[in-house]
């Protein structure tokens, strides 16, 4: 145990050392948190108020329709012809312009009234005036029936909606993360060494191959959780902002100590497994553009079971939950959106540490392999 804590400590010199290093594993969370935030602002402009009564124009308004378009419609009062509102629609002045004929109500059967409807495509708000207006044609088209005229509807509420958004993006988002930080230092501390050959001076010691594999592994999962940790909370500080500003202090406290518990330790064994296949991968190359190469699809495939909990039915068998990382990935999810059972979440977890344990001796075996090691 002396030799691994021995191997750590090198690491740990080295890594603190490098400040590019450090800066590297911390900035992700810095970033994702700006990136983040824009983005959700930007939305939020371009998003239409709840509140927010479109405007029009409307020439021949009948009589039978104007206290319903008045109840969801600003009509502007300045009367023009039919290219001039088309135009004040087109530069964005106002958000729709309707034409309708003289004998909407009055004809005799013998030819279809034509509302013309003009809209900006490019403008939420005169998309939105367009539905609304739709809608409400549609009612006195089809008189036979109203659609919740006594009230009815969507009944989720915000707390669901949030919990539905975070369940599908935060596996994704987390795997993503956790394989950017692993792929920032495994193949410097395994695959950089090679390259100095400061590796060679290693393996003369007197160390067990495998203390210096377990050594290796240890030193990088800390590394790694800290640039996990850094995106981490960017993620989650910029989330609010990111979904529209609905997902607030209030969502936050929806999950308990125990959540956050299973979360961490969720992490922490996926950082186990991911950090474990980079070392092995990179103990196969000579140099760390190599080892960036090999990882790179690799890192593909993770992404992608991350994104996989997306298209799983919301209560998965359990023994999905024993396939290392895509179980995790289940778990996550089963978190975000209040359905966790205990035996789910620890398959998940000790799947990936017995993926861990198994990579961790074959990345033994290589440091034996002076094949491997030194090209001979």
């Amino acid at each position: 145990m002396k030799n691994v804590w021995t191997i750590v400590k090198k690491e740990f010199y080295r890594f603190f050392r490098d400040k590019r290093m450090i800066i590297t594993v911390l900035l992700p969370g810095i970033l994702i948190y700006v990136l983040y935030s824009l983005m959700g602002t930007v939305f939020a402009e371009k998003a239409v108020d709840k509140d927010y009564k479109p405007t029009a124009y409307v020439i021949n308004m009948p009589t039978e329709l104007e206290e319903a378009l008045e109840s969801v419609l600003v009509v502007c009062d300045n009367v023009m012809t039919e290219e001039e509102a088309k135009e004040k629609v087109s530069v964005g002045e106002t958000d729709l312009a309707l034409i309708f004929p003289d004998n909407l109500f009055t004809n005799d059967g013998s030819e279809t009234p034509d509302v013309r409807i003009y809209y900006n495509s490019s403008k939420n708000s005169s998309v939105v005036a367009f539905s609304i207006v739709e809608a409400v044609l549609d009612l006195y088209k089809q008189p036979a029936f109203s659609v919740n005229a006594q009230g009815g509807g969507d009944l989720a509420d915000e707390k669901d909606t949030a919990v539905n958004i975070l369940s599908m993006l935060v596996p994704m988002l987390m795997f993503a993360l956790l394989a950017s930080a692993c792929i920032a230092v495994a193949p410097e501390s395994i695959a950089g060494e090679k390259e100095r050959g400061t590796m060679a001076t290693l393996l003369v010691t007197p160390i067990k191959r495998v203390q210096l594999a377990v050594g290796k592994i240890i030193s990088l999962t800390c590394f790694a959780m800290l640039s996990g940790v850094s995106s981490f909370i960017g993620v989650i500080l910029s989330l609010p902002k990111l979904v529209g500003g609905f997902i607030g202090a209030e969502t936050a406290a929806m999950y308990g100590v125990g959540d956050y518990f299973m979360l961490f330790g969720l992490i922490i064994s996926i950082i186990l497994a991911i950090i474990s296949a980079f070392s092995v991968l990179s103990s196969l190359a000579k140099s760390v553009k190599e080892a960036g190469a090999m990882i790179t699809p690799l890192m593909m495939v993770i992404i992608l079971l991350g994104l996989a909990t997306m298209f799983v039915s919301a209560n998965p068998a359990l023994g999905l939950f024993a396939i290392p990382l895509l179980g995790s990935g289940l778990a996550i999810s089963s978190i975000m959106s209040f359905t966790a059972t205990g035996a789910g979440v620890a398959l998940a977890i000790i799947s990936n540490v017995v993926l861990a344990l198994l990579l961790t001796v074959l990345l033994a075996f290589t440091f034996k392999s002076e094949k491997i090691m030194f090209g001979k």
